[in-house]
């Protein structure tokens, strides 16, 4: 498991401790569809969304990744998730979720995610993503996270970026590597006081 080192009770966990204790309260996870649908909630329950956003205390927002970027954000009264993949890069979908926060208080945190090392891609996405597209030797892969972190850069907001791969990491579910079905989750809340960050001892390490 990794924490946040910017945001409060945020944690991104690996393969082998994925599903959060549920003991600990109620939680909202999403049927991720790629899609740029963001839902500002107060309850538990299963949304058909790729971003959720909460000002509800307590109340675990999960996201599910295995190569996509899971990403969190917090202005200090709200906190949110996002599942982003190439469409949801392609969609826009963080600028449309980071338009319900306070920018000025605004903190962002990527979690493992198919990184440039690794996440080779055809002309097809190439022709998409021109700005964000590594060449070595001949072959083009992907920067998930160049839109966000040039955006946070420009805008003088604290972010992080997790230097793992889900690709490279054998600690991680990836699909691309495995075509497996399994998801690792991403887990944060708002919490009343105080914080139980002793649930980890692994900070992610910031590129920022």
């Amino acid at each position: 498991m990794i924490n946040s080192n910017l945001i409060k009770n945020a944690e991104f966990r690996n393969k082998h401790n994925s599903k959060p204790n549920l003991k600990l309260g109620s939680f909202a996870d999403m049927n991720q569809t790629h899609s740029d649908i963001v839902l500002e909630i107060d309850k538990k329950g299963t949304y058909e969304a790729d971003a959720l956003v909460t000002e509800t205390k307590n109340l675990k927002l999960v996201v599910k990744t295995a190569d996509c970027m899971p990403v969190v954000i917090s202005d200090g009264k709200k906190v949110g998730v996002i599942h982003i993949g190439w469409k949801g890069v392609e969609n826009k979908i963080f600028f449309k979720t980071i338009k319900k926060f306070n920018l000025s208080n605004l903190k962002v945190s990527i979690g493992p995610h198919a990184q440039k090392c690794c996440y080779e891609i055809k002309d097809d996405l190439f022709k998409k993503f021109p700005k964000s597209t590594i060449m070595k030797q001949s072959k083009k892969y992907l920067d998930l996270s160049k839109e966000i972190e040039r955006f946070c850069i420009s805008n003088n907001i604290d972010f992080e970026n997790s230097s793992i791969c889900t690709i490279d990491s054998d600690s991680f579910n990836s699909y691309r590597r495995d075509s497996t079905n399994l998801r690792q989750w991403s887990i944060c809340l708002l919490y009343t006081s105080p914080s139980p960050r002793d649930l980890s001892t692994s900070r992610m390490p910031s590129s920022a």
